[in-house]
């Protein structure tokens, strides 16, 4: 019996070590290791379709954030004038909103520019007048942007010293003029890194796509 017994687990030794053992071994490490591949992949298909979601995630909670700021401007604006005269600087405005481009818009603007030249709206009116005009004009109102109406806010979030530094740099860009470009760049980057655009994208983003 005790013959028996040592016999026996000599077999079990030998089969244990055995090729055919060893290929089984080997076979059930590849599969796990496909499987292991399968998952990953899985994975990542799924991070894949995830990015778009997060993205319009982070997009919104941008534009909340920057909202909010345009509200407490315009709290500010609603403690320094009447709601009279809030109400005629809207119209003023939307004048320009509605009729983009145009003369009467143009004139719309200014008039709400000298009436009211410390309210948030005005610097959005500002903005406006830089994108209509060409050249000096342009350089000239964008400027006054930066300087005067820096922290002013669009209700989509843009704020307005952010963006009027971003169309400067795609204009100094455009004239060859890197030296003041790149500055302003640097400004952007320090200083308005989570500023946005109408689309809710980031400027330093845009920059990036602008310069390729």
């Amino acid at each position: 019996m005790r013959n028996l017994m040592i016999a026996g687990a000599l077999l079990l030794a030998v089969a244990a070590g055995s090729p055919l053992r060893a290929q089984t071994n080997t076979d059930d490490v590849a599969q796990l290791k496909q499987r292991v591949a399968q998952l990953e992949k899985q994975v990542q298909d799924i991070s894949q379709l995830l990015e778009p979601i997060k993205a319009q995630q982070a997009l919104e909670k941008r534009r909340a954030e920057f909202h909010k700021k345009f509200e407490q401007k315009m709290a500010q604006d609603a403690a320094k004038y009447t709601q009279e005269q809030l109400r005629e600087a809207e119209q003023l405005y939307q004048v320009a909103n509605q009729k983009w481009g145009t003369p009467e818009a143009s004139e719309s603007l200014q008039k709400m520019i000298e009436k009211f030249p410390d309210a948030n709206r005005t610097g959005c009116a500002v903005l406006y007048l830089a994108q209509s005009a060409q050249g000096d004009d342009r350089a000239k109102h964008l400027q006054e942007c930066i300087e005067k109406h820096d922290g002013c806010f669009y209700g989509d979030g843009v704020q307005v010293g952010a963006y009027a530094r971003y169309l400067l740099v795609q204009d100094y860009r455009s004239q060859g003029n890197k030296e003041k470009a790149e500055a302003l760049e640097n400004e952007i980057k320090t200083q308005y890194a989570g500023a946005i655009d109408h689309a809710g994208n980031l400027l330093v983003d845009s920059l990036k796509t602008d310069s390729k």
